[in-house]
């Protein structure tokens, strides 16, 4: 049974198979297009998916089909997307409008077995509303209303597809009314529709400020349309209701009281206003709380006592103004105080006061105060008064007490409620005698100085009246100036004080009518006075040096005691008083000696008597010059020796002084007179002072030598015999003084003896010696010295004149020259040179380039062994044992040696006529007495050279990176070396090919601006090329580039500027004079011409034969200069263009313009101009780069070079050895044609790219030139100009027959007749190839570095140019250049992308 059924459900399982498999095999929908609902103005997209699709595919609209094309043309909106070969159709809508409101229908086609088949779906297009309005309402518009009144609102929300749907909002409430009422209507915009919403509601005051919102919701808005109204209710204000003052509250007087008026609701707000007694004080009210307020701010006074304050709030609801009033009770103190009574009174008489207060509330309290102590009344009453006080009244009655003073009466007025008082105070003036007088001014025992005014006063206190003062002098009435204050008198004298002042009494007296008798005070004055006269004596009255004087000073009276002191020359000297006495008007007089010994010093002194009144600080000063007499002496001290460098001059002046001033000058040497006595005027001044004896110069006959004339000693031309001791004697009639130089004459070091050559054994001690004269001569003037040379190893002594050097335990590395140098600072060093060899076995070089060798068969092969030793070395040459060298085998083998060093000897072994059995392993043994040094050499067929070692980076600038390397075996070949570089985040390389032999250091120019490079190297030569070394090896250009030079050009512009014009005069000769010399230069010219022609003119006929004979190329390149100089660093560069490149000062002349720029011929100097090369430029892409303006940094020349200069830049950048440089070509291209011995040109390191031409294929390189002469590897620091060859194939179409190129041809060229033969068959001629001799070293260490561009031409058989000819470009290269052999083979034109440097 279960298998039975089993087999059922298989059964039901395949028939549900093969209808699904049926039903898959038709085309069906996988998805339906369905309703949808969008935006107007968004996109739809309605979808449909057909599965197994085999009929075509179109979209219908409400029935109208849109065709079969998925782009639908009738209409742009429209388009079927989705990938068409996986049954993707779907319709989408741009833009949807009410347009697209419809059915669309995807429709499949019928095909081959399969039914048409359809899906409809309805797209809905939603409109928004197009305003929300509460009729009759603005926006947001305010709806006045009274309170209790009932008020319609109307919501219209028009146009809007479906009808869109109404919400109320209380404020930010949403409310339900049952008074709304809606009603929908069609709008006039077709298949929209409006909506009308009312809402009904009654007003009260809370509705006040409220506002009532319509909110339209449709499912087309993004946010809600909203229409709103304030509603404004108006209603009355509420009663007034005043604060800040209470019924039946007292304040005071000066109090601040803030009375408040408030009036809470009110539509519109109420208008409080503010009154008194009636009268309008305040109007500005201000909102509060829901309705309004005034605030009356005042400050109490008595006139507010009773006074009515009103209050009145109303607005225009209201028909009578609502009141509320208050009524102030003010207390206040009195206005006024005043005591009146009598003005004098006598001692024991009864005076009576009274007190009168005014205008008080509550009436005020009077209470008495006399002298300072309470007093009671005799008795008080009151009255009131209009302005709502009162008034109180006192009287007091007293007996005037015996007192030395005034009486005070204070009168107190108190308010007791307010605690408030007014004070008046009367004095009564009491009749007394006054107080014994006082003296101010000046006090009893002070000083006064003579002839200074000094003011005295006497003052007097407490008579009444006041007192009168009087003064007296010894008794004697004398007028003075009184004045009163109060009870105070005051009498002043103002005195001059003299000598007769000394000890005199001044009084004064004070009385007044109250007094019985005068009192007085008195005082005695002290008078200072300086002593009248001053009195010098001096004896004896003659006075000689070495003897006793005696200086008496003598001063008058004075007070107190004059103190003496005495002055030498201004220096003070100790002195003796030998009397004081008692003189007039109380003075002293008094007398100081002073005692000398006599010197020369002091003649001519001022000695100086000085008498001082120490307590006025005056002097009293009498000064007397002493005449002494004295023997010479010298102005300065001789010195005992004087320096002077042989060859010199120089003055010696021994003047001395004297007294009596006539002074005989004698020199002596070596006991015997130089010269006459002299005899001369010393013209004596003080002592020590410097004096001039006049500016006076001895003449002589010009002989050199030494001349003494008075003090005077000339020495001349100096010379060795000159030196020694000179003797003056100067004297006079006191007596004789001598003096004693020694001229000690310096002369330059010589040296006299050195060593020579010493020669040790390896081990033993070495001394060098070196035997100067000269003086000075010391030990630290003689050195020894040798570069690179440490002397710890060395011993150095000194003694007489002999400096010795001892090399302990001396070695080979020992050998060497040592440099003595004697240097004492006179003239130049002399220096010697002593040699030093060390014995020693050979050692020979084994370095990898000397243990190869490689030759072509048929060439002679050449070994090189370079060995070091002492003594002489000498070479042998074997094989296989066998003995080749020294004559062994002459028609095969032959050698020779050579000494290239102190101890450095090469030999060269030279193999005839190489073959295939010369090839393998030589033995070069180096022998000496010492011992010998094999070394093995394998020779071997050429080979591809070894990769180069060491690359390493020197230095680095802002665009360039130099670079050194160590050169592998070359293979038997010229070889020659390409750079590669990269920047680091770039995978593209540039190449920088290497020519000039010898040279292991180049720069790489034109890189960016702080950018890391990575480089690597290879050589390469005729066999082959190595592989890359040195990828690792990287560099960084700086940040910065240097700022770049003003140009020569513009130097001295400013300058000349400012300078005064040129007189006519001058310009006018200045015309004539260049005129003269123009014309003399033509006239040279046209000579210089007529010479070259005639020269062409007479050239053997057989030079022309001779080339046209050979083998010529196909064509000719010819190049016409046509330089453009353009700033460094331009963007306009072009194959015209002139690029001032690294390593030169930039500069620029705007005149110097490419179509005129002219050449220096070097054999004739002859200036000409190629004027035809203003034609067509073939354009060049050029690597762009900011050029540079300095040297390299950190670099210094090799010493060989440091002493050279670089030239310094003209204003237009050009050099006119670079057009001797080019001469040098054209002299080398005629020799070439005439089978002549020729130069190659120069090496170059090339920047090169190759390019595919329609004329042929063609190779430019661009040869910058290595410094010359400089040592393998080492950096240098000048950069000679570039130069760019060009190698060119021409079809045969531009190729110029040899004949028809005539003499103007190669004038054009600049040759002196034909061109040469190309280089590639140089070979086939028979020419060698050897070295021209170094050019000038103005051209080598020129800093300029310039690219001339030339435009090239082809000669045609017609003699025509032809402008197509690819571009050339030569430049002006560095010293003792060579020429390479053509250059191998570039690589693929994929690897050579690069730049012209």
């Amino acid at each position: 049974m279960r298998a039975r059924r089993n087999w059922i459900y298989f059964a039901l399982l395949l028939c549900c198979a093969a209808h699904l498999a049926e039903c898959q095999q038709k085309q069906h929908f996988r998805k339906r297009p369905s309703d949808l609902q969008v935006k107007q103005g968004s996109t739809a997209v309605l979808k449909c998916e057909v599965g197994n699709q085999g009929g075509r595919v179109q979209w219908a609209k409400d029935g109208f089909v849109l065709g079969f094309n998925r782009s639908i043309p009738t209409n742009e909106r429209y388009e079927m997307v989705g990938e068409a070969s996986a049954g993707e159709h779907h319709l989408r809508i741009y833009n949807a409008t009410l347009v697209d409101d419809a059915d669309f229908q995807c429709q499949v086609g019928p095909a081959d077995g399969h039914a048409a088949i359809r899906a409809t779906g309805h797209l809905t297009v939603l409109m928004a509303p197009t305003s929300v309005t509460l009729k009759g309402r603005g926006r947001e518009d305010m709806l006045e209303v009274t309170e209790g009144e009932e008020v319609t609102l109307e919501c219209l929300v028009e146009a809007a597809k479906p009808v869109a749907s109404v919400i109320w909002y209380r404020n930010d409430r949403r409310i339900a009314l049952e008074t709304r009422e809606d009603t929908q209507s069609e709008s006039h915009l077709h298949r929209r529709h409006n909506l009308l919403s009312k809402i009904t509601v009654r007003m009260s005051a809370e509705d006040h400020g409220t506002v009532f919102s319509c909110q339209a919701e449709h499912p087309a808005l993004d946010l809600p349309k909203v229409a709103s109204v304030r509603i404004s209710v108006l209603y009355p204000p509420g009663p007034p209701i005043i604060t800040g003052y209470s019924v039946g509250e007292t304040i005071s007087s000066g109090d601040e009281r803030t009375l408040s008026c408030a009036s809470r609701g009110g539509n519109p707000p109420a208008k409080v206003l503010w009154f008194r007694n009636g009268e309008n004080i305040d109007s500005s009210d201000r909102p509060f709380d829901g309705g309004s307020l005034n605030d009356y701010k005042l400050v109490a006074n008595s006139s507010d006592n009773g006074a009515v304050f009103t209050c009145q709030v109303m607005n225009k609801l209201t028909d009578v103004p609502l009141e509320a009033s208050v009524t102030l009770d003010v207390q206040f103190p009195p206005d006024h105080v005043q005591v009146t009574g009598p003005a004098i009174a006598r001692v024991g008489e009864n005076v009576t006061l009274t007190c009168l207060t005014e205008n008080s509330n509550p009436p005020a309290t009077i209470s008495w105060v006399v002298d300072g102590q309470p007093h009671r009344s005799s008795g008080d009453r009151r009255e009131k008064a209009s302005a709502g006080g009162w008034h109180t009244i006192s009287s007091i009655s007293v007996i005037v007490p015996s007192v030395d003073r005034d009486m005070m009466f204070t009168c107190h007025a108190t308010n007791q409620n307010i605690g408030t008082t007014k004070v008046d105070t009367y004095t009564l003036s009491v009749l007394r005698p006054p107080q014994p007088p006082v003296l101010y001014g000046y006090s009893e025992g002070t000083g006064l100085q003579e002839n200074k005014e000094q003011a005295i006063s006497c003052v007097s206190r407490g008579g009444n009246p006041p007192a009168k003062l009087q003064w007296y002098r010894n008794g004697q009435k004398i007028p003075s100036e009184s004045h009163f204050v109060g009870d105070v008198s005051t009498a002043e004298i103002v005195l001059l004080a003299q000598a007769q002042d000394n000890g005199a009494q001044y009084r004064c007296e004070a009385f007044n009518s109250a007094s019985a008798s005068p009192v007085s005070v008195s005082t005695t004055l002290i008078v200072h006075f300086p002593p009248q006269d001053l009195q010098v004596a001096v004896a004896p009255e003659k006075l000689s040096a070495g003897t006793s004087a005696v200086l008496t000073c003598r001063a008058g009276a004075s007070n107190p005691a004059a103190v003496i002191t005495w002055f030498r020359g201004g220096y003070q000297v100790p002195s003796k008083v030998i009397e004081t006495a008692v003189a007039a008007n109380g003075g002293t007089r008094v007398t100081n000696v002073l005692k000398l010994n006599l010197t020369a010093g002091d003649d001519g002194l001022d000695f100086t008597c000085r008498a001082t009144n120490l307590a006025m600080q005056l002097d009293l000063n009498e000064t007397v010059t002493l005449d002494v007499r004295y023997s010479p002496e010298f102005l300065s001290a001789p010195p005992p020796s004087v320096d002077i460098e042989v060859g010199g001059s120089i003055t010696l002046n021994f003047t001395a002084h004297a007294n009596p001033s006539l002074v005989t000058y004698s020199w002596n040497r070596l006991g015997a007179p130089l010269s006459k006595p002299v005899m001369e005027d010393a013209r004596r001044s003080p002592y020590g002072m410097s004096q001039s004896f006049g500016h006076r110069r001895f003449q002589h006959d010009g002989h050199d030598g030494v001349v003494a004339e008075g003090p005077y000693l000339f020495l001349r031309n100096v010379q060795i015999e000159h030196g020694g001791d000179y003797e003056l004697e100067a004297s006079n009639q006191e007596g004789v003084t001598l003096a004693k130089v020694h001229v000690n004459v310096q002369y330059p070091p010589r040296i006299q003896y050195t060593s020579g050559l010493v020669t040790v054994s390896e081990g033993d001690e070495a001394t060098l010696e070196c035997t100067a004269e000269g003086n000075p001569l010391t030990e630290a003037m003689m050195l020894w010295r040798r570069p690179n040379y440490h002397f710890s190893g060395t011993r150095q002594t000194f003694d007489n004149k002999k400096a010795a050097l001892t090399v302990l335990s001396a070695n080979k590395n020992d050998t060497g020259v040592f440099v003595c140098e004697v240097n004492n600072g006179i003239g130049s060093p002399s220096t010697a040179n002593v040699t030093l060899i060390v014995r020693s076995k050979p050692q020979i070089d084994r370095s990898q380039l000397l243990s190869r060798a490689a030759t072509d068969l048929g060439l002679t092969g050449v070994l090189e062994c370079i060995a070091q030793g002492a003594p002489e070395v000498r070479f042998s040459w074997r094989r296989e044992g066998d003995l080749l060298s020294n004559g062994a085998k002459p028609e095969k083998y032959d050698n020779e040696t050579s000494k290239i060093g102190l101890v450095t000897w090469k030999s060269l072994f030279f193999i005839r006529n190489v073959n295939e059995g010369d090839y393998g392993y030589y033995e070069c043994v180096a022998e000496n007495e010492l011992g010998a040094s094999p070394f093995t050499i394998q020779f071997t067929p050429p080979t591809i050279p070894e990769p180069p070692l060491a690359l390493k980076v020197l230095n680095t600038t802002h665009d360039s990176v130099m670079l050194s390397w160590v050169p592998g075996f070359d293979g038997g070949k010229p070889q020659y070396f390409r750079l590669r570089y990269r920047p680091k985040d770039s995978s593209h390389y540039q190449c920088l090919d290497v020519y000039q032999s010898g040279v292991y250091s180049q720069s790489v120019a034109g890189l960016d601006l702080d950018t890391e490079y990575y480089f690597s190297i290879k050589s390469y030569n005729d066999m082959g090329e190595s592989e890359y070394r040195g990828e690792f090896v990287r560099a960084r250009t700086l940040s910065e580039a240097p700022p770049t030079p003003v140009p020569s050009s513009n130097v001295g512009r400013e300058a000349g500027s400012s300078h005064a014009r040129v007189p006519g005069l001058w310009v006018i000769i200045i015309v004539l004079v260049a005129t003269a010399l123009l014309a003399l230069n033509v006239s040279a010219i046209v000579c210089i011409i007529r010479r070259r022609r005639n020269k062409r003119a007479s050239s053997p006929q057989s030079k022309k034969q001779h080339l046209h004979s050979s083998s010529s190329p196909k064509g000719i390149a010819l190049s016409s200069t046509s330089p453009h100089l353009t700033r460094s660093g331009s963007d306009q560069g072009s194959s015209k263009s002139t690029t001032n490149t690294m390593y030169a000062p930039s500069s620029y002349n705007d005149t110097v313009v490419g179509e005129t720029l002219s050449s220096i011929s070097e054999k004739s100097r002859e200036s000409y101009t190629q004027e035809d090369s203003v034609g067509e430029y073939e354009e060049q892409g050029h690597h762009k780069h900011g050029g540079s303006a300095y040297l390299i940094d950190q670099i210094e020349p090799p010493p060989e070079y440091a002493s050279q200069t670089p030239s310094q830049p003209s204003s237009a950048a050009y050099n006119p050895h670079e057009d001797d440089y080019a001469e040098v070509l054209r002299r080398n291209a005629y020799n070439h044609q005439l089978g002549k011995v020729t130069p190659r040109p120069p090496s170059r390191a090339t920047h090169y790219s190759a390019s595919p031409e329609s004329h042929g294929a063609y190779l430019t390189y661009s040869y910058t030139p290595s410094p010359t002469g400089i040592p393998n590897g080492a950096p240098s620091q000048y950069h000679a100009p570039n130069v760019t060859l060009g190698l060119h194939n021409f079809p045969e179409s531009h190729a110029p027959v040899g004949p028809d190129i005539d003499e103007t041809t190669y004038q054009a060229l600049g040759l002196d007749s034909a061109l040469p033969p190309p280089m590639h068959m140089m070979g086939s001629m028979g020419l060698e190839q050897h070295s021209i001799p170094s050019e000038p070293s103005s051209l080598t260490m020129d800093p300029h570095s310039i690219t001339i561009d030339h435009h090239n031409a082809l000669i045609g058989s017609d003699g025509l140019r032809h402008n197509d000819a690819p571009l050339s470009t030569f430049q002006p290269g560095g010293r003792s250049v060579n020429y390479p052999p053509a250059p191998p083979s570039p690589p693929d034109p994929s690897h050579m992308e690069g730049h012209l440097v």
